[in-house]
């Protein structure tokens, strides 16, 4: 895999998760995303004229759905997307990785419940994740790698001609450590 581009891995990720019913798809989703809940839970700076949910409640929620128990997915949605934005505006990467955490979560939720998700903050066509793979699942891997890899998101195209911007090389190793969770999961559940 060491040899693969980035948008190669992201094709070679996609093509897998094709290969995956939808449910299986959201569940190694879910995987992926759960260590950097925590991250989001600690957060305690309210950001909305009249909180609903605190980040460790929406965290709750999250893992109460992942279980397939029932949740208020629109309010976790709602509050997810505008912890994302309120996020994203501030110049410190931590933020930003928490921006991002939040607005894959809420992506995730999408895919989850099959259906569009409103949130008070957003228009309705604006993207929450990068739209740069190939579909909706892998462009939250493509988020994902940048997260965890502890980066505010870059566009690999940009990231190329502009070294000194990000650590790319780490994005494509995290993106490959990706890859490899993935189908090692699929390994241990069927073996």
């Amino acid at each position: 895999m060491e040899d693969r581009t980035y948008p190669e891995l992201l094709g070679i990720i996609d093509e897998f998760a094709g290969t995956l019913d939808p449910k299986e798809q959201v569940a190694r989703l879910y995987d992926l995303m759960a260590p950097l809940h925590d991250r989001v839970a600690q957060e305690s700076e309210e950001f909305s004229d009249e909180p609903v949910l605190t980040p460790a409640d929406v965290v709750r929620e999250l893992r109460q759905v992942a279980a397939g128990e029932p949740a208020d997915v629109d309010a976790v949605y709602d509050h997810l997307t505008a912890m994302g934005l309120y996020y994203c505006e501030d110049q410190d990467p931590e933020r930003h990785v928490v921006s991002q955490t939040a607005f894959a979560a809420a992506v995730w939720l999408r895919l989850l419940t099959g259906r569009e998700l409103h949130a008070t903050s957003l228009d309705d066509d604006e993207d929450l994740v990068p739209p740069f793979a190939p579909s909706a699942f892998t462009q939250i891997i493509d988020l994902l790698a940048w997260t965890r890899s502890g980066q505010t998101y870059t566009f690999w195209g940009d990231a190329l001609t502009n070294p000194d911007f990000c650590d790319f090389p780490a994005a494509v190793r995290e993106l490959g450590a990706i890859h490899m969770e993935i189908t090692d999961s699929g390994r241990r559940k069927n073996g």
